[in-house]
């Protein structure tokens, strides 16, 4: 007996000294593929912000995140392969680092009107959305400048973790599993249960369907020109189907027209190359794939979404602010505060203080970008985001406009895709979907490179 345990003892000391020895030894591996590449850090990052819920541990609003420790090594990075760095004149990361400097010089208003608490909150969401600046000039400008020569694969690559993050995201509404640690309660009422609405790893439904609404940009842009020849129709015409089923799960409204604004803006693009029944066709045979998964998943969902959209309808003008989830009076108490106070709103009250803080007489989500960067940055934030979206979708429309057609790819999807955003952010604070912003500007980085590549 005595030997019997000592051995269940021994092989469990083992066991366990094998997988502390295991981990250890992949984790130095892992370490030493990070120093020798470049961009290493950079696929694990955009990995994790699509892939990785929040870790359930308490931190501000929202919960702390894994993708914060990548953000931190790519700092690391960035100084190892400093040699690497050539910097050249961009027409969007001098508007964006201009956008980042005034979200920065907006805590000390923080501080002023809405006190310490708040204004560490401010700083710490100002940090966060200047990884999508680090990202877009460590693409443009750093070591990464060499996924220019890499073609379609990292776009591939971003468009298989995009539709395992949505396929995850089905199975979450589904199965209605724990959301994440800081996650926003929303919720759909259907006729004989109230279920939460689809978030996937992200912590709200906002930012799934901001998600999905990137990725069927970009299934719009590959079927377009001689870039489709080097796609796999099927295979991304399948990953479309849970895209746009994650969409529906998301009840995200906003997200949902967004979607069509860019396929919109993509048919206008590409309005001489439009084959109308073959396009007809893949958009009609994707999205019933979506409605019958939706309906076999979830059977009343689609019943809630069509009363939605007809009440929506009947109800546009006549209660405005049931339609639009009582924004219109969130919007008319802070245009409220503007006439009240026209120097505080042009100076700034400190970026993202609106939420929580009575700055404005009493916490108010704004609901629209544009609003919230106005009183929250001023006059020249507001300026500096215009500037920021002219920016994008004027090298997006040249690189959309080039004979190479990899470089024609990039630009058509940031082109549909950022339509859309300049449109959304009227019902929506884009900015503050820190994990996002940087996998945009990833991509809006290759198509910067692919148009310096070919001299456009």
């Amino acid at each position: 007996m005595a030997i019997a345990v000592t051995a269940a003892v021994v092989v469990t000391l083992a066991t366990t000294a094998g997988v502390y020895v295991g981990a250890l030894l992949a984790a130095l591996l892992l370490l030493a593929w990070m120093f020798s590449c470049a961009w290493a850090w950079l696929a694990l990052f955009l990995g994790a912000v699509l892939l990785l819920p929040p870790l359930p541990a308490s931190f501000g609003n929202s919960g702390a995140h894994p993708a914060v420790a990548l953000a931190a090594f790519g700092l690391f990075a960035a100084a190892v392969f400093a040699g690497q760095w050539r910097m050249c004149e961009s027409d969007i990361i001098a508007p964006l680092t201009l956008l980042t400097a005034l979200l920065a010089v907006s805590v000390p208003m923080a501080l002023l009107y809405s006190g310490t608490e708040v204004a560490v909150g401010s700083a710490v969401r100002v940090a966060l959305f200047a990884v999508a600046l680090f990202v877009l000039a460590y693409v443009v400008w750093g070591p990464a400048r060499s996924l220019a020569d890499c073609g379609y694969g990292p776009a591939k690559l971003l468009f298989g973790a995009g539709v395992a993050s949505a396929l995850f995201a089905c199975v979450d509404f589904f199965y209605q599993l724990p959301a994440p640690a800081g996650y926003s309660p929303q919720y759909v009422w259907l006729s004989d249960r109230v279920l939460r609405r689809a978030q996937g790893t992200f912590y709200d439904a906002g930012a799934l369907g901001n998600m999905c609404c990137f990725f069927l940009a970009m299934v719009a842009a590959a079927m377009f020109r001689s870039s489709g020849r080097k796609w796999n129709r099927w295979w991304i015409a399948a990953g479309a189907i849970p895209l746009v089923t994650a969409l529906v799960f998301s009840y995200s409204r906003a997200s949902a027209v967004t979607a069509l604004l860019s396929v919109a803006a993509l048919l206008w693009l590409r309005r001489n190359e439009v084959r109308w029944g073959r396009t007809s066709l893949a958009v009609a045979g994707c999205t019933a794939a979506a409605v019958v998964a939706a309906t076999l998943l979830v059977p009343g969902l689609w019943e809630r979404w069509f009363q939605h959209a007809r009440q929506s309808l009947e109800l546009a003008f006549s209660a405005s602010d049931t339609v639009l989830s009582g924004r219109v009076s969130s919007w008319r108490l802070l245009l409220g505060f503007i006439a009240d106070h026209p120097l505080r709103a042009l100076a700034g009250v400190g970026y993202k203080t609106l939420p929580y803080s009575e700055v404005a007489g009493q916490p108010v989500i704004a609901d629209n970008t544009y609003l919230s960067t106005l009183i929250e940055t001023g006059a020249a934030g507001l300026a500096a985001l215009l500037a920021l979206h002219a920016a994008i979708l004027r090298t997006a429309y040249r690189a959309a406009r080039s004979a190479d057609a990899t470089t024609a790819f990039y630009g058509s999807w940031v082109f549909a895709f950022w339509s859309g955003e300049v449109a959304q952010m009227a019902a929506a604070d884009l900015l503050t979907y820190w994990r996002l912003l940087p996998v945009f500007f990833f991509v809006i980085g290759l198509t910067i490179l692919k148009l310096k590549r070919t001299g456009a």
